[in-house]
């Protein structure tokens, strides 16, 4: 079982009918939107080993909710409004993801281990604007099931006779560059603290850069962006 706590700051915009028959603007989820720049994401996961070179995962994210307004400076053109500067808007942006994966282990050592994997990822994106005073609403959204690929390693070296101290590193792509650009990298340093009763927990921290990028319907120019990056802590416990 593994627990982690992800704590970034986003950049990230929405794309309201950008073709070049039509106007539109880029809305930016921080100066355009409001939107709280720092983000806690939680996930909890499920592993088990069935042979030495193969694992299988579950994984999930505690559903994301973020609010936030201001009063725009320049002119927000979607595909069917205008919102003119000095408007209130109010704004909203959900991120949630779940899916299942599969490591294969083909370098296994006593200090180290690593290999490629694979994940089925389903992700939820949706970024909403609204001017209540104007009864005006633009959302966009992705919900997509995303295969992926990957690679991955892991060292362990003594430093105690109970705790080793060692590095990770993973990367995982998404395999629909055309329509969804996905990337999740992490890489830092672990601590294996050895038994604690009928467990051996290990403790992570590094850094994490996680982004999306969808082009949702290319002759009306529907894209959604968002990208994370800050500090990742983990907990796990091996039964």
């Amino acid at each position: 079982m593994k627990f982690e706590a992800f704590f970034s700051r986003i950049e990230g915009r929405m794309g309201l009918a950008q073709n070049v028959a039509e106007d539109g603007t880029v809305i930016d989820f921080l100066s355009d939107m409001g939107l709280p720049a720092d983000n806690r994401t939680f996930r909890i996961s499920a592993s088990v080993r069935p042979l030495e070179h193969h694992l299988l995962r579950v994984y999930g994210s505690v559903p994301e909710l973020y609010r936030g307004g201001t009063i725009i400076q320049r002119t927000l053109q979607t595909k069917t409004f205008t919102y003119p500067p000095g408007t209130p808007v109010q704004s909203q942006l959900n991120v949630g993801t779940f899916g299942f994966g599969y490591d294969l282990d083909f370098l296994v050592g006593p200090r180290w281990f690593g290999g490629m994997q694979g994940d089925l990822k389903f992700i939820n994106l949706r970024g909403t604007l609204s001017a209540g005073g104007l009864g005006q609403e633009d959302t966009i959204s992705l919900n997509e099931l995303v295969p992926c690929l990957g690679a991955h390693v892991q060292t362990r070296m003594p430093w105690t006779p109970t705790v080793n101290l060692g590095g990770f590193a993973r990367i995982t792509y998404g395999m629909t560059p055309n329509f969804l650009n996905h990337v999740d990298l992490s890489t830092g340093i672990c601590v294996g603290m050895g038994a604690v009763g009928s467990l051996l927990v290990d403790a992570k921290v590094g850094y994490e850069l996680e982004s999306f990028y969808h082009n949702q319907e290319n002759l009306l120019g529907r894209q959604l962006e968002l990208k994370r990056e800050g500090i990742v802590f983990s907990l796990e416990a091996a039964f």
